[in-house]
């Protein structure tokens, strides 16, 4: 679909340098997500890739001087460590794209993924709808990789989990008897009882953080040596992913 609106799609290398996973895009390594390779042969294939935006940067580096806007894609997988698995890793398959031209162009993205949640049968979640059983939305946030207040998290919410319905929170304890229990005792366990309720609220609505969109930051597009600004989407498609038939089973 995304080829089809006259996107290009890509398939850059899985490898990259810890700089260009980490550093260039504003994000630390916490030494828990990342695989690192023992002995790489160059400064360029350290790390398997935890996000697809180093490649589409990349690649958009190397081809500035074709005719703007440059509008590239990708879906494939990104790498883990997972100590529950048994070869300690797993992957996880990602979708993400890049938009540069002269201006950021952060509404072409967002119609992007409109264009592909459609065609997953998964519809926008509005102000007025947001107590649909399914569907997707946005919710502003800051991120190091994003232009400060130009950035949002997408959220999914899979079928069968209606949201949480104020009715239900005046019948939980913690809403009612346990949270008059802890006002009685201070304002401190007040307060920690109400955010501890509002945790409860968001964990039972079912909702899933499936990734961001944004205009990346002046400094990310500049270490990439890449002179227009741009904007980027990334997701993981693990929700949407039905079961693959077991081709090799033998159904005699």
């Amino acid at each position: 679909e995304w080829a089809m609106a006259g996107w290009v799609e890509v398939l850059p290398l899985i490898l990259c340098s810890h700089d260009e996973n980490f550093a260039w895009l504003n994000r630390t390594d916490d030494n828990k997500t990342a695989i690192k390779l023992a002995n790489p042969k160059t400064a360029e294939y350290q790390v398997i890739r935890t996000s697809l935006l180093p490649g589409l940067l990349k690649t958009i580096r190397e081809n500035r001087k074709h005719p703007l806007p440059i509008r590239v894609f990708e879906t494939s997988d990104i790498a883990v460590k997972d100590t529950s698995a048994e070869r300690q890793s797993r992957n996880i398959r990602h979708a993400a794209a890049v938009w540069c031209n002269k201006t950021a162009g952060f509404e072409i993205v967002c119609g992007l993924l409109d264009r592909i949640m459609a065609m997953l049968e998964v519809p926008r979640i509005f102000t007025h709808t947001e107590n649909a059983t399914h569907g997707y939305y946005l919710k502003e946030t800051e991120d190091p990789t994003f232009f400060p207040g130009r950035a949002a998290k997408i959220f999914y919410r899979p079928k069968g989990n209606p949201p949480y319905s104020e009715s239900q929170m005046s019948q939980t304890p913690s809403a009612s008897g346990t949270a008059q229990e802890a006002a009685a005792s201070g304002p401190v366990a007040a307060v920690k009882e109400a955010v501890s309720a509002a945790v409860s609220k968001l964990k039972s609505t079912g909702d899933v953080e499936i990734g961001l969109i944004g205009i990346l930051h002046p400094t990310v597009v500049e270490k990439f040596e890449i002179p227009y600004p741009c904007s980027a989407l990334e997701f993981t498609l693990e929700p949407f992913m039905k079961e693959v038939p077991h081709i090799w089973a033998d159904d005699a």
